[in-house]
């Protein structure tokens, strides 16, 4: 049985460890795969991007176990969501959007004989969804685990389009410098031509797109948007960041006006 792991706790603590040793003291055959636990810290749509990239080259029954939870301690529920492939656990925060249909099966996890006895108010990846995720790999059923729930959470459009015009912001910056936007293939009805677009995004504008980093000509420090392998349009520099060249952050607005 496969868990796999995606987090923003980093490497230099104990959380990831903790997390396993649950995991595995409860299902000692359970096979863990680490996703990432490089998210930027809170950074719940970062986070939802990077499981996406993912979650489907993983077998059918692989339980994805995420937990970026900015809320931790509060109201804020904890969710188990079962698709016909994959079963997810971690925060209701919007962090399953992108992986899951809006028809899926639901739960609010609720305390049980699962679950420590003693559970802390600022680690529920330890207490609460790591021995869910043990539960599950052994087989119990999620509705053991928690009560159904209609409307798990989700993230606010990436993208919003009017016209001829799409506003987005970025979604994720890789470790390449490249800035992930919100727009996706399927928000544009043609392929983008060089010439008819402009990407504005803070002083600078875009024109040029590219098929590949590489693709002729290359101009050094000349920025270009380029679809990336999940069909997100991304801002990009070849052999540089463009993060670094035009100072994009996280959540930054642009705009993309279509010729």
């Amino acid at each position: 049985m496969i868990v796999t792991l995606l987090t923003d706790f980093g490497l230099d603590d104990y959380y990831v460890a903790a997390m396993k040793g649950v995991i595995l003291s409860r299902c000692d055959y359970a096979h863990l795969i680490d996703i990432s636990h490089g998210i930027a810290p809170q950074n719940v749509v970062s986070a939802a991007y990077v499981l996406l990239g993912a979650y489907q080259q993983f077998p059918v029954g692989t339980i994805h176990l995420a937990v970026v939870d900015p809320g931790v301690g509060s109201s804020r529920r904890g969710i188990i969501l079962r698709t016909d492939r994959y079963d997810f656990v971690g925060p209701d925060n919007g962090l399953f959007s992108l992986v899951t249909p809006e028809s899926v099966g639901a739960f609010e996890i609720q305390l049980s004989a699962y679950l420590p006895a003693m559970v802390s108010n600022t680690f529920h990846g330890r207490d609460i969804f790591a021995p869910v995720a043990a539960a599950l790999a052994e087989g119990i059923k999620p509705e053991d685990l928690g009560s159904p729930i209609r409307d798990p959470k989700r993230l606010a459009p990436l993208a919003q389009v009017t016209g001829s015009t799409i506003r987005s912001r970025i979604i994720h910056i890789d470790r390449f410098g490249n800035g992930v936007t919100g727009i996706e293939r399927r928000h544009i009805n043609s392929d983008l031509v060089p010439g008819s677009f402009a990407v504005q995004i803070g002083d600078a504008v875009i024109h040029m797109q590219k098929r590949f980093y590489a693709e002729p000509p290359v101009i050094s420090g000349e920025p270009f948007v380029i679809w990336g392998s999940l069909n997100f349009l991304e801002i990009s520099v070849t052999n540089g960041s463009a993060a670094a060249l035009l100072g994009l952050y996280f959540g930054q607005e642009l705009t993309l006006e279509l010729g």
